[in-house]
């Protein structure tokens, strides 16, 4: 992690994300009206939560938002969640929190202030069973303490991995932050349309803290799948040049418009000493196999049975496909 000040005085705490720190909001291809969306709430001093499925560009448009509106705040927290170590409680909370513990430790009464340095620090025995009241306070209060010297703009990429302590603890200080100058930008991922059951379901967690991590009149925008059109004006940005219109046309329909599977299939052709001729299948990466596969695996047992019948057969039908999904 790392702790830098601006020239306005403001305070940046940050974990490293997989990607650049920032990103300029003009390279963002085919996302333009979310992210449009997206920074008028944020104009307005509300929150945003970004959502879509695995590599719509979830991730590189949290950046391209936080660079252009971190400059407004006076204090950046951030964190970004990993399924490695979504089992660590606290951890996100430490990623948030942890450098700015001195800065607001004297605002926090001696309850509070023991209970978030042993959550934080990993010394003594904190836990929600025993200290949950105290824990939520102290977030609260903590917050609250760093918007009392100025906006707040607090950063969360990946919240489908968010440690489960550290998600309620967020949910409950989200819920009453009303009239702060706290703003929040998150991210999560979510594989189909239905927002509102997805961010609700068990599946990612968030059902004991009430909901995703975030204030209640938080905007929601979901990412969509790119245009044939923004899928090559993509890989040209990329440098996948030079493709003819129907291999262009085939990683479209291949990728569905996913900005990270086109590209995968993008470099993957790259490597692949010949063009595949029109009607070819196109040469797909292991590390695409890998998170379709990934993907799948979240599925019930009827549904992959219902692809399955899908891949397989020659001409399936609806009927058929109800039967094999029973």
């Amino acid at each position: 992690m790392a702790r830098t000040r601006h020239s306005r005085g403001a305070v940046t705490v940050r974990r490293d994300f997989k990607g650049p720190a920032s990103c300029r909001s003009d390279l963002v291809i085919g996302q333009e009206e979310p992210s449009a969306a997206a920074r008028e709430q944020l104009a307005r001093g509300g929150s945003v939560l970004l959502h879509g499925p695995a590599g719509i560009g979830k991730s590189t448009v949290l950046r391209a938002l936080a660079a252009e509106y971190a400059p407004t705040a006076r204090t950046v927290l951030r964190c970004s969640a990993t399924e490695s170590e979504s089992h660590l409680p606290f951890l996100a909370l430490a990623d948030l929190f942890g450098l700015v513990l001195e800065e607001v430790s004297g605002a926090l009464p001696a309850a509070q202030r023991t209970a978030l340095e042993s959550a934080l620090t990993g010394r003594g025995e904190s836990t929600l069973q025993r200290d949950g009241l105290a824990l939520r306070l102290a977030v609260l209060s903590a917050l609250r303490a760093l918007a009392a010297q100025g906006p707040v703009l607090l950063v969360a990429d990946d919240l489908q991995w968010l440690d489960s302590a550290s998600a309620e603890l967020l949910g409950f200080a989200a819920r009453r932050l009303g009239g702060t100058p706290v703003q929040m930008l998150c991210a999560v991922r979510t594989e189909d349309e239905e927002y509102d059951r997805q961010l609700r379901s068990s599946t990612l967690d968030f059902a004991r803290a009430g909901g995703p991590p975030c204030p209640p009149d938080t905007l929601s925008v979901r990412l969509g799948p790119l245009s044939r059109t923004q899928v090559s004006a993509l890989l040209d940005q990329r440098g996948y040049t030079g493709l003819p219109r129907s291999t262009v046309r085939e990683i479209h329909r291949t990728s569905g418009g996913n900005p990270l599977f086109a590209l995968e299939l993008g470099r993957a052709l790259a490597e692949t000493p010949a063009t595949p001729r029109p009607g070819e299948p196109l040469p797909v990466p292991t590390s695409l196999r890998a998170l379709v596969l990934s993907r799948l695996e979240m599925l019930s047992d009827e549904a992959r049975r219902t692809l399955l019948v899908a891949s397989a057969g020659a001409r399936p039908t609806p009927a058929l496909l109800h039967a094999a999904g029973r």
